[in-house]
């Protein structure tokens, strides 16, 4: 299933680029599902659910209080790394588009050929593609951290910390439910309250790893002999 997110706060506008997504995936007998938001704050929403697990992004940009930019941004920010078709009125924006590492920028009217060769590039990436984040929500806030920017996660009471390279945010979830998100060849859980990410150790010692920002974390004991043998496999 190809699962596209379409965003246009003009219902003209939304209606003719879904006739023309639903036009391209069925010449090409593509199954697919389509989701259209109406405005960026509940695009981000939907886009940054877990659940949605979304493989394109058409966004227009130019709407009322965030633009399209704004909203690819915020994305990016929070680790996603959706394909993301820009369909605008304008070529204003156009080199925003870059920043923010966008497959295509199209002008309207969209020409349905323009359209076939992003849809059809983002659908070829969509077999090779992995889940490269690990995803949560604080209060209102929905996060995508990027597996790449996690450091290790540590457990206190009831709360998870996952710490990153630039931050540290306090999930209340279950650490056993936080660790079945991450990939086992590659976060080790080498303590009762800590799971690491093996990218991140510059070196391992008895019973502690030494992360490549300066921080020590505790190997249990009675893992040890188990955790050294993963690193060092994870090494080669």
């Amino acid at each position: 299933m190809f699962k596209v997110a379409i965003c246009d706060d003009e219902m003209t506008s939304l209606m003719i680029n879904q006739a023309l997504t639903e036009q391209v995936l069925e010449e090409a007998n593509i199954e697919y599902e389509i989701t259209t938001f109406e405005d960026m704050q509940s695009m981000i929403k939907g886009v940054l659910d877990d659940n949605a697990d979304f493989d394109l992004l058409l966004s227009d940009i130019l709407a009322v209080g965030m633009n399209g930019i704004e909203a690819a941004e915020e994305i990016r920010r929070l680790g996603d790394k959706l394909p993301i078709v820009f369909i605008s009125s304008t070529a204003e924006f156009a080199l925003d588009g870059y920043r923010v590492n966008a497959l295509r920028y199209l002008q309207k009217p969209v020409q349905i050929d323009k359209l076939k060769e992003a849809i059809l590039e983002a659908y070829a990436a969509k077999g090779s593609k992995k889940k490269e984040y690990l995803s949560f929500q604080v209060a209102d806030r929905f996060y995508k951290v990027n597996l790449d920017d996690i450091v290790y996660l540590e457990s206190m009471g009831r709360d998870t910390y996952v710490v990153t390279k630039t931050e540290t945010i306090c999930v209340h979830a279950k650490f056993s439910d936080m660790e079945q998100q991450v990939p086992a060849d590659r976060f080790v859980r080498c303590h009762r309250s800590y799971i690491i990410n093996l990218s991140e150790v510059k070196d391992i010692a008895r019973y502690r790893f030494l992360t490549k920002n300066g921080i020590e974390i505790p190997i249990s004991q009675l893992q040890y002999t188990d955790v050294k043998k993963d690193f060092i496999e994870f090494e080669q």
